[in-house]
């Protein structure tokens, strides 16, 4: 099986406004709350893909596409079966680990995801676990 599209991210200076947009107008479900040092925001679902909404805290966190980016469309991930051998792949094809601080390993709740970045600086996530959804 191949990499899945699981989750994305969108980045904004209001994010209990921008989830409840996407909550009451397209009844999108909360699944978690994030407050860490990196970035306050809410997770959504529609049941199968996850969406972050995140206000970034730093100017490192907020970069993709080779700046900082507050607003709109930040990066999307994947889950895979190996992570390793998913990274592996990624750099043979001329991606370029991303580390954020703190463990970043995609194996488990805490450290969900392992940061790329591919083709024009965009950001891509992996991860074995996943994200918070319905059917996790």
């Amino acid at each position: 099986m191949g990499a899945r599209i699981r989750h994305i991210a969108l980045a904004t200076q209001d994010p209990e406004g921008t989830a409840r947009f996407y909550i009451e107008g397209l009844g999108l479900r909360q699944v978690g709350v994030i407050n860490s040092d990196l970035a306050s925001g809410y997770f959504l679902t529609d049941g199968y893909l996850n969406m972050a909404i995140l206000k970034w805290k730093t100017e490192h966190a907020a970069t993709t596409e080779g700046a900082p980016k507050y607003t709109g469309l930040h990066h999307f991930g994947f889950k895979v079966e190996d992570v390793g051998e998913a990274r592996q792949k990624l750099e043979r094809a001329g991606g370029t680990h991303n580390p954020m601080r703190g463990k970043t390993t995609g194996k488990g709740k805490v450290d969900v995801e392992v940061k790329f970045s591919g083709p024009d600086g965009v950001m891509i996530d992996l991860s074995e676990h996943g994200w918070l959804t319905l059917t996790t």
